[in-house]
């Protein structure tokens, strides 16, 4: 990852992409082009905020040219229909005797009776629903009988409707025997709970029954009674007042990736923001609220934010969706605490309620396509105030081969800053298993200076450095064939306790040289 501020870093760790063995194989140099030292050019560069972030961090600019970081991400994803479900109903019929009792010794005619009633619907979410479209599902019904004669049942639901037609449902008992079944798919129904429209959960039934005698007794107390299960039913639309049903949003991290090869950071971001975009095709308000919001670096935790519980509109009509943002600053929340000092992740985790006021007379629908999600964009100024910063990266490397005629390599650096940071770097060569062969500065000294700042913080000026760096022949040979790979340590920082900003004309512009100095005498030349 090149990161945002590690500039000193990133200038050495372009080298090992740049040189190749051919380009010093001193076996090559021939009378015709000998000279006693040969340079080598490795970058010459203007690297700016936008050259050092990660490959994917969005960067953006505001009219005084103030860059911002943004890491976004898609936080939750929730259809409604994965959640908020239409319970299984059980519902069962009084006794239902013959409304004219009669009394036979010997009953051989026939009878033909009703009953008229209502069962109501139940949800323990507080569900006053007007209508259903069924997806899928089923009803089935259970007669048992004291007469002891053959009865033939119907089961009429009146508003339960499929294309114009009622939902009737038919079974029957041939006495002996004292109960039956039934069944029926109710995909493509729909149900109308409304009572004409003055209520909910109101769905009506009637009971069309006939008695055929069979010589036996007919008694005042016989009857029938039915029993009536709606089982896995799934909508494509429901309406009128919802339940209260909670979401989880599940625990999740977002990469605040500038920071992920910090060994240590005491960085101060000045407003930094978290905005929220929720969208929202549930035909009812919801709310968002967060229980966990944190930071981690790499030493742990950080204080937790606390952000007000965010109210979300829903959608108008089926098949629209809201669109709702929210910003998270210091306004409404105790943001600075999850980026000050700068974490490497944050963590976050909540619920999404819907209609979290519970039922109400506002009406409301879903589909089976309702969906509500999150997505945030972690937005980081480049406003700081860098106590310290140190950072380390690891880049594959190989080093030429032993040469009889090398002398020494000498590394140059020419850094012309116009970044209000001063920083030190530390190379250190590492063979297969990591570990240090050798390092190349030989003390941990400041290599640039910061550019000059004015009083915002802005950038007025630039500092240039230039930086040699020897490696012996001695100490080139006795390593060179088992470094493996190049890790880089920078360290910096920010004078004083003022915070800087990063603005797009900020750069800092990076020549880098190898110079190998030649023994030319050991050639026999």
């Amino acid at each position: 990852m090149k990161r945002i501020l590690g500039v000193v870093a990133l200038a050495a760790l372009v080298v090992s992409g740049c040189i190749k063995k051919k380009d010093i194989d001193f076996k090559n140099v021939t009378i015709d082009n000998w000279q006693p030292d040969w340079a080598l050019p490795i970058i010459n560069s203007q690297l700016t905020l936008k050259n050092l972030v990660q490959t994917g961090t969005t960067v953006t600019e505001d009219p005084d040219g103030l860059y911002s970081l943004h890491y976004r991400g898609d936080l939750f994803y929730a259809r409604a229909s994965d959640y908020i479900f239409i319970p299984n109903q059980s519902y069962s019929t009084p006794s239902i005797n013959l409304s004219i009792p009669q009394t036979s010794g010997s009953f051989t005619g026939n009878i033909s009776d009703s009953f008229s009633n209502h069962f109501n619907y139940a949800d323990a979410n507080g569900a006053q629903l007007s209508h259903i479209s069924v997806k899928t599902g089923n009803i089935s019904f259970a007669i048992n009988s004291t007469f002891r004669h053959n009865v033939s049942v119907t089961l009429v639901f009146p508003t339960v409707t499929k294309g114009g037609s009622v939902l009737e449902v038919s079974t029957g008992i041939s006495y002996p025997s004292t109960s039956s079944s039934a069944n029926i798919d109710l995909s493509g129904y729909t149900i109308d709970l409304t009572n004409g429209g003055s209520t909910k959960n109101y769905l009506p039934y009637k009971v069309r029954f006939s008695l055929a005698g069979t010589g036996q007794p007919l008694a005042p107390g016989d009857n029938i009674s039915l029993s009536v299960n709606m089982t896995d039913v799934s909508y494509s639309f429901i309406d009128g007042f919802l339940g209260t049903y909670a979401i989880p949003i599940p625990s999740d991290t977002i990469d605040v990736a500038i920071f992920d090869n910090t060994l240590t950071a005491n960085i101060y971001i000045q407003n930094p923001k978290i905005n929220l975009s929720f969208k929202n095709s549930f035909g009812l308000g919801v709310s968002a609220g967060f229980d966990d919001i944190y930071g981690l670096t790499n030493k742990g935790a950080i204080l937790p934010m606390t952000v007000p519980t965010i109210s979300v509109a829903g959608a108008s009509v089926a098949g629209n969706t809201q669109l709702t943002d929210f910003i998270i600053d210091s306004t409404n929340s105790t943001i600075q605490s999850v980026f000050n000092p700068a974490p490497n992740h944050v963590v976050y985790g909540g619920n999404v309620r819907i209609n979290p006021g519970g039922t109400s007379n506002t009406y409301s629908f879903l589909t089976d396509s309702s969906y509500v999600s999150l997505s945030a964009d972690a937005e980081l100024p480049a406003w700081f105030n860098i106590l310290d910063f140190a950072l380390q990266d690891t880049i594959d490397l190989t080093l030429p081969e032993d040469t009889s005629i090398l002398e020494t390599a000498e590394f140059k650096m020419l850094m012309d800053n116009a970044f209000p940071l001063y920083g030190r770097i530390q190379l250190y060569f590492a063979d297969a298993n990591y570990n240090f062969l050798d390092s190349l500065v030989p003390t941990s000294s400041d290599i640039v200076g910061e550019a000059p700042v004015d009083a915002d913080g802005v950038v007025s000026g630039r500092t240039q450095a230039v930086t040699t760096f020897n490696m012996t022949k001695t100490q080139y040979n006795s390593m060179a064939p088992k470094v493996k790979y190049a890790v880089i340590r920078g360290s910096l920082k920010s004078s004083g306790d003022k915070s800087i900003k990063v603005l797009s004309s900020d750069n800092i512009i990076v020549k880098l040289a190898f110079r190998f100095k030649l023994n030319v005498s050991s050639t026999g030349l």
